[in-house]
């Protein structure tokens, strides 16, 4: 399905099924034989990092980063820094703006970038699975490669995107790295005797930084995988793993040291992972309790060692808890349901507009009036939609820049639809509560950002395609979702010039805002723009005309305009089409036909 697949929907839906199938497969195996054998054949590499794409076979292509020991023993005053980066602008969501990248990787990235940039035009056209791979400051270039390869393959082939697997990698980016959609593509192997994840921490051995300089801001990105010669525990709450990571640089001696990845790795294939559960499992009546506990114990996280870093077990059991139920809510209803019931909802709007039209009043009023039950139960569908659409508007947002100008496109036409249909249900609902000003006071961010994107990118319509909307103008959603919120705001400014207590200046303003409403609204007719719901007896528009009809009559006002003309002729009434009415009644007539004085002009 076309929505399914530009959501997007992640590789991997939690971190103990990517951990899942990295202890039962060979995928991480392959990853490290390629690393070992980049630096068996490169001990005295002649630059910081070395790289190498490796083709074994038809079904996987293999690109591994490694880099010398000086890059991290020896690192240079100020690479502990975040700095930004134009090369990754493409990263920044509306959310998170910036996105800020460790010096030391963006250093070491930019000096291979001439060389990265042909390899991943290369990238682009092979088929079957990609895997990115780097051990070291060199799994911190291959995440940067690898997001970068994403930003392309991502659009160009969605189904092809790489799996990026680091082993001892520090951390390379801020809190605008973390939000990013792209998580769920990239594992960092880390071991629990291994210093070098931690070492832009300020708890860990990290190198002198400037005054001015802090790493507060640094996040993990992505899954981790954490490992001890018992077993492994995958995890991808982030602030877990940052405290974890913390404990590891506090509690292992020794100074920086090569970690053998391989010798874990033969360990974890060795050993039955979850031996142990019943035991764990008798201080905790909770199964999922037990397991975060044994995974916590099996890479050497015990309680003690946890309470001497001020982390209490009760609130990591509950954290991951509540993430893993969430989850598994959110895996009852599948993406195609959701669709499916988000068409059904909208086809029961469809339903309702046409009953309520049969009551000579529009959907708008009926629901405004809440005659019936009916009326309460599209209160539920309208729920149900608003819930949705905000939802996808949010995920918009996280999305890097260029992913989700393509999401927008592809979702255009639903969201526009959803939008006129539905905000004018929140407008009548708005109102009748009694309040005013829908427009700066009560209008959500979701319809804002909507109808902006919709404005992005569609073009004003040709004198052609206005000819064409004339055909299907019966049936037509009115385009414009605030148009009832005018209409409220303009029977409001009836009431300030009809009311004694109104000051002149009150009245001025009702009276230009009544001006503007009605050239507003003959704009919309002339483009096909309006429903001709708006003309039903009972509806709240043609309940402002009589207000308004009654006040120029009343008051002898000789003002005229094409909308005035329009409704005393009745020509809305008119069979010909509103194309054929409008040449006849406004847009062949002289502009001074309508020049009569305002009311306080006379």
């Amino acid at each position: 399905m076309e929505g399914r697949r530009m959501n997007q929907v992640p590789l991997f839906s939690s971190a103990r099924e990517l951990g899942n199938l990295i202890v039962t497969s060979n995928l991480i195996d392959s990853a490290l034989t390629k690393i070992l054998e980049l630096q068996r054949d490169q001990t005295a590499l002649p630059s910081p990092v070395q790289y190498r794409v490796f083709y074994p076979s038809p079904k996987c292509t293999i690109v591994a980063f490694v880099s010398s020991p000086d890059c991290t023993q020896n690192p240079l005053p100020g690479q502990g820094d975040l700095v930004p980066s134009p090369l990754f602008d493409f990263l920044c969501t509306e959310e998170y703006p910036s996105v800020s990248i460790n010096g030391a990787a963006l250093t070491l990235f930019t000096s291979l970038y001439d060389h990265l940039s042909g390899l991943i035009d290369e990238l682009t056209v092979i088929e079957g699975r990609l895997i990115i791979t780097g051990h070291s400051m060199g799994g911190s270039v291959a995440s940067l490669f690898t997001l970068c390869l994403l930003e392309v393959i991502n659009i160009s082939k969605p189904k092809c995107r790489p799996i990026c697997i680091t082993f001892g990698s520090p951390l390379i980016g801020d809190f605008g790295l973390q939000h990013s959609n792209w998580n769920s593509f990239f594992l960092h192997v880390v071991s629990n005797q291994d210093l070098v994840p931690g070492l832009f921490l300020p708890s860990g051995r990290s190198p002198p930084t400037s005054s001015h300089s802090q790493t507060t801001g640094y996040k993990p990105f992505g899954t981790y995988l954490l490992c001890s010669e018992l077993g492994c525990a995958c995890f991808d709450n982030p602030d877990l793993i940052l405290e974890l990571l913390k404990v590891i640089s506090s509690e292992v001696a020794g100074g920086l040291r090569d970690v053998d990845y391989r010798k874990i790795l033969i360990n974890l294939k060795e050993r039955a992972i979850f031996k142990g559960l019943q035991q764990v499992g008798e201080r905790f009546a909770d199964p999922l309790s037990a397991g975060i506990v044994m995974d916590l114990e099996i890479i050497g996280f015990d309680q003690t060692k946890l309470l001497r870093h001020n982390i209490d077990i009760n609130t990591v059991i509950r954290i991951l808890g509540v993430e893993a139920r969430i989850l598994a809510h959110k895996n009852k209803a599948s993406d195609a349901k959701k669709l499916n019931d988000i068409k059904i909802h909208m086809a029961q709007l469809e339903w309702y507009k046409k009953k309520s039209k049969d009551l000579n009043k529009g959907y708008y009023d009926c629901f405004k009036n809440q005659g019936s039950k009916r009326d309460i139960k599209i209160e539920q569908y309208r729920g149900h939609l608003t819930i949705y659409w905000k939802d996808m508007v949010a995920q918009v947002q996280r999305k890097p820049q260029k992913e989700g100008a393509s999401f927008r496109t592809s979702w255009l036409y639903p969201g526009t639809t959803y939008r006129r249909m539905v905000e004018p249900l929140d407008i009548a609902a708005f109102y009748r509560e009694g309040r005013t000003d829908y427009i700066n006071n009560g209008r959500s961010p979701h319809y804002k950002l909507l109808q902006q994107w919709y404005e992005e990118d569609v073009k004003p319509p040709s004198r052609d395609k206005l000819d064409s909307k004339k055909l299907k103008v019966s049936g037509i959603l009115t385009e414009d979702s605030l148009f009832w919120a005018h209409v409220e705001e303009a029977l409001l400014s009836c009431e300030s010039l009809k009311s004694a207590n109104s000051t002149l200046e009150q009245r001025k303003s009702s009276w230009d805002n009544l001006v503007k409403f009605g050239e507003y609204v003959m704009e919309q007719i002339g483009n096909y723009a309006v429903s001709p719901e708006i003309f039903l007896g009972e509806s709240s528009f043609m309940k402002w005309w009589g207000v308004y009809e009654d006040y120029i009559d009343a008051s002898n006002n000789s003002y005229g305009s094409p909308l005035i003309s329009f409704m005393k002729n009745r020509s809305y009434r008119l069979n010909q089409g509103l194309k054929e009415t409008l040449q006849t009644e406004v847009f062949e007539r002289k502009p001074q036909e309508y020049t009569g004085k305002p009311w306080w002009n006379k």
